[in-house]
């Protein structure tokens, strides 16, 4: 068995542990003692063998004769014989049941035998129902929807829903917009999903909203500025999707990948986040040539809705005017991302904009300041630290905020 400690202890058990179903039974199968005290079994000494949980009681499947047994039906069982062969056979039969319910956890069965004491996890687990999906005829219209967060700019938030009709006609287009009621234009139509959000709501809010009313498999996020192009190629990223265990793959704009990592480190009083963009990932991804794994993607990527779902975009005032990188930080260690060099989204520049656009899109140094404490408070960590590499030279801007969790107070700006 690959998950069996066999030869490295003296004693053998399943070093991954065992799956059980709440307030049911599993046969711990793999437990033997592999290394006897000479003196004790020429002495004919009693040995003992002990194993004890705490969220679980022991109980045998079977008994065998001249060896004797205590605690079965509670959660310490022990065993003790003067013969090595009819203890391990006695050790086949242990059975754990599990009597304190929980969905997930694991209950930690402590094993002891002379002087050697070993852990084996007990894993807890009610069963995961599989998230299925209707793929209707498998063409991307039936398995993405494109979801957009949208504030004034009626006139790329039009070109970005002519790219999508034009390259994937049928494809659902979910718009989220907290632009004003005087300036409200509807965008609505038959693939057209135009929800109206309360004025200045905020970008994550937004994001939020338009994730809730996707029902397809995959959803790909763009902002309101960006353009699906021929070379987005979205069929090539839900193939990279269906054919890994990646939650999330970025594209590039203007052959720039935009990715980068995250670097954590410290100690457990003090913790602190470098970004890193050089080089931006952690590996290339074997067989998929132009896809890096790594932690933090462009504004626009495609990913698996339900995986998304269960991190979200938080939409607390300091993030709603700006907000991007907070998303990987929440999904860090949750999801696995990718970005794709090879596929490319088209960043739309000028236009007219309804309203004085400009003048929300300038974030103040006092918001910003709010945006650094809360991310700190938020993610309990010291300082992050971004590292910018332009023609060879790096700068660093780095945002320390000293913490005061009890004195924090966040006020929406807008």
């Amino acid at each position: 068995m690959k998950n069996q400690v066999d030869g490295l202890s003296p004693i053998s058990y399943p070093a991954h542990g065992v799956y059980v179903r709440p307030m049911r039974s599993v046969w711990l199968k793999g437990i033997r003692v592999e290394l006897f005290n000479s003196s004790d079994v020429h002495s004919n000494k009693q040995m003992e063998f002990q194993i004890n949980a705490t969220r679980g009681i022991f109980q045998l499947a079977g008994r065998v004769r001249w060896v004797s047994v205590n605690g079965i039906g509670a959660n310490t069982l022990k065993i003790s014989t003067r013969s090595p062969s009819l203890l391990n056979l006695q050790l086949k039969y242990i059975v754990y049941r599990n009597t304190e319910f929980d969905a997930n956890i694991v209950d930690f069965a402590k094993i002891r035998f002379s002087e050697t004491t070993v852990t084996m996890p007990i894993h807890i687990q009610h069963v995961q129902l599989p998230w299925l999906f209707i793929e209707g005829k498998g063409q991307i219209q039936d398995r993405v929807t494109v979801a957009v967060k949208t504030f004034l700019r009626y006139s790329r938030l039009r070109n970005a829903i002519k790219a999508v009709d034009q390259l994937y006609p049928g494809t659902r287009i979910v718009v989220a917009d907290d632009t004003p009621d005087h300036l409200f234009t509807s965008f609505q139509s038959s693939n057209v999903d135009h929800f109206r959000m309360p004025a200045y709501t905020g970008y994550f809010a937004g994001r939020n909203l338009g994730l809730s009313q996707v029902s397809t498999e995959y959803f790909f996020y763009q902002d309101d500025d960006m353009m699906i192009t021929e070379e987005t190629k979205l069929d090539m990223l839900v193939s990279f999707l269906d054919n890994t265990n990646f939650h999330l793959v970025s594209v590039a704009v203007a052959r720039n990948l935009f990715a980068t990592t995250f670097d954590i480190f410290g100690n457990k009083s003090r913790t602190c986040i470098d970004q890193k963009t050089d080089p931006g990932y952690y590996m290339a991804i074997k067989n998929f040539p132009g896809f890096y794994a790594n932690d933090v993607g462009l504004n626009a990527f495609l990913a698996s809705t339900n995986e998304v779902k269960a991190v979200g975009f938080d939409p607390h005032p300091a993030l709603a005017r700006l907000g991007h990188g907070e998303f990987f930080l929440s999904a860090l260690g949750r999801l696995r991302i990718a970005a794709c060099e090879i596929c490319s989204i088209r960043h739309m520049k000028g236009g007219f904009d309804a309203g004085n656009y400009t003048l929300y899109r300038r974030v103040s140094k006092k918001n910003t300041l709010e945006r650094n404490i809360y991310n700190q408070y938020m993610h309990n960590v010291d300082c992050f630290r971004k590292q910018w590499t332009r023609s060879g030279e790096t700068n660093r801007n780095i945002k320390k905020v000293n913490k005061n969790k009890k004195k924090i107070k966040i006020k929406n700006k807008e």
